[in-house]
């Protein structure tokens, strides 16, 4: 059996219906390649223009083997990778954003890349230079 039957679809969404956090939604669907799937689905401003989008976490795969369990690890484990990216997605440091959980052509990245150097100088007074902040020239749009 390549996928999951309706009435096993149909427990993992009783199950992640009772999962509450923020006004998140869990989403369960069905890929073309009959695979299973669940991800985080939120309303979040756009880190350019600030307008609401809808923003996904990435799909996880869903088989009939996984336990209860098993699947709420896993929805917490997506939770926290999305809180993450949003972190980097709005964290600055004297108004230069440091982290960039996108890649140069604006696919999110599924781990933010950590500082390989911190700034030479973070004091109030002192700006953040585009070089000291290792990639922070290179800013995404869209969607986080």
């Amino acid at each position: 059996m390549m996928g999951m039957q309706d009435a096993e679809l149909e427990q993992v969404r009783r199950l992640l219906a009772q999962v509450s956090y923020r006004d998140w939604t869990l989403v369960v669907n069905v890929n073309r390649y009959n695979v299973a799937n669940m991800q985080v689905c939120t309303m979040v401003p756009d880190t350019e223009t600030g307008n609401p989008i809808e923003n996904r976490g990435r799909p996880l795969p869903l088989c009939p083997q996984m336990s209860d369990g098993f699947i709420l690890d896993l929805v917490f484990e997506l939770i926290k990778e999305f809180e993450l990216h949003e972190a980097a997605e709005r964290f600055s440091v004297a108004g230069k954003r440091l982290f960039h959980p996108h890649q140069p052509d604006g696919v999110p990245l599924f781990e933010v890349p950590a500082m390989r150097r911190a700034p030479s100088s973070l004091s109030p007074s002192a700006p953040v230079k585009e070089d000291d902040a290792g990639s922070a020239g290179t800013e995404q749009r869209g969607a986080s």
